[in-house]
């Protein structure tokens, strides 16, 4: 498995997109840190597009990378290497790449104009997320053979996530307003990992007004630091139970 992460981080050490990724969040951060005179509304600015880029970057880019590697794949598969740690070292090499991308543009800035506990709660989010959605576009990428249907189910996934299910969760609150509904607020949305970085957030800078419904009620069950533990727990969850449907499809795959 080392082995097939170090040689994958390598490649990825020469894409040019690794590279332009973390050249573009550090020219948004430094940008926004500029332009606003109170880092913490810079902060928040800055978590609104990072909640949104860091999924689709991770997943699409994850979906683009394993296709072009395809030929890599398949010779790896041929020698006497067991399936799941060919994968497990492309996975944790993407991961690695996107992650420190991530760390570097956005993280360093973050720390430089806000050292607080917020802006690492942010970063830990992004870190998160980056795992998650690389989980995500492993499994898609997988599971079928044609490059533009992979990308543009990543793009599905990635759309459902951040704009159709907080509408639908918006459409369950007002339908069954007149139900006691919040104990269920709670599970539900643990199904959106975008939406569970968004309360990690939130619930550290303690703005119940910008956190939604789903944040307060997070914050009313579980309190600040049990609703951000509580949020990484699903999230880490949401890393593990895509992996391991990857694994088990990259297993029966007929490469």
């Amino acid at each position: 498995m080392w082995k097939v992460y170090k040689y994958t981080l390598i490649d990825l050490a020469r894409n040019k997109f690794v590279a332009g990724w973390m050249l573009l969040l550090l020219a948004i951060s430094l940008g926004l840190f500029q332009l606003e005179d109170q880092p913490v509304k810079a902060m928040l600015s800055l978590s609104q597009v990072l909640l949104a880029l860091v999924p689709l970057v991770s997943s699409v880019f994850t979906i683009v990378y394993l296709y072009d590697a395809m030929e890599f794949t398949e010779l790896l598969a041929v020698q006497p290497l067991r399936r799941s740690k060919i994968l497990s070292g492309q996975m944790l090499a993407l991961g690695t790449a996107l992650v420190l991308g991530a760390l570097l543009g956005a993280g360093i800035p973050l720390v430089a104009f806000l050292p607080n506990g917020a802006s690492f709660t942010l970063i830990l989010a992004c870190v998160m997320l980056t795992l998650v959605f690389v989980a995500i576009g492993s499994l898609i990428a997988i599971k079928n053979r044609e490059k533009a249907r992979g990308v543009g189910l990543g793009l599905v996934v990635w759309f459902l996530f951040v704009l159709v299910y907080d509408a639908v969760l918006l459409w369950v609150m007002f339908a069954f307003s007149d139900y006691p509904i919040e104990p269920w607020i709670v599970p539900l949305a643990a199904l959106d990992p975008i939406d569970l970085g968004r309360i990690m957030v939130l619930l550290k800078v303690d703005l119940a007004a910008m956190m939604g419904y789903s944040g307060a009620v997070y914050e009313k069950f579980f309190g600040n630091v049990r609703g951000i533990l509580v949020s990484l727990a699903a999230l880490m969850a949401w890393v593990a139970i895509p992996s391991l449907f990857a694994f088990r499809a990259f297993g029966r795959k007929d490469l």
